[in-house]
């Protein structure tokens, strides 16, 4: 599927973001919320991580990897 996007481009001066909150998951992926949640748990989504408190956010890498392939997507680790 060429619909998705893929992360920024590095700008030289400005270093690209560790984490990426849901807004932004949202943004790149073309989703909504419930079905980025619902992938997560089906394992066909990387699984978000937690940053403190109630922060939760997705590692750019593994976002990445989904953005590769997102419909050979497989999660790694079973989603908590």
């Amino acid at each position: 599927m060429l619909f998705h996007q893929t992360l920024p481009k590095p700008n030289p001066s400005k270093a690209p973001p560790a984490f990426y909150r849901l807004h932004d998951v949202m943004r790149i992926s073309s989703l909504s919320r419930s079905t980025v949640y619902r992938r997560v748990s089906e394992g066909r989504f990387p699984a978000p991580v937690r940053l403190g408190g109630r922060a939760t956010a997705w590692p750019s890498a593994a976002l990445q990897a989904w953005i590769d392939d997102p419909d050979g997507y497989r999660s790694p680790t079973p989603p908590p």
